[in-house]
């Protein structure tokens, strides 16, 4: 039997007067477990290290905790 590999896919929106929109998204890559994933993901979140296409928001530019 092989080893399994865990990873999180996630977008992250913000709302506004204009409802829901996409502003970024990312994945925690290939982990042993789904607790390293979260690990991953919680740190990417955290600093700002999320993917965007053009016209989504810089992360960096975001506020903390808004």
């Amino acid at each position: 039997m092989s080893e399994r590999e865990y990873r999180i896919e996630y977008t992250i929106q913000a709302n506004d007067d204009k409802g829901w929109t996409e502003i970024g998204f990312g994945s925690s890559g290939a982990w042993d477990s789904v607790d390293e994933s979260l690990y991953a993901i919680e740190s990417y979140i955290q600093n700002r290290q999320w993917d965007t296409e053009p016209g989504m928001p810089d992360p960096k530019e975001l506020e903390a905790g808004r």
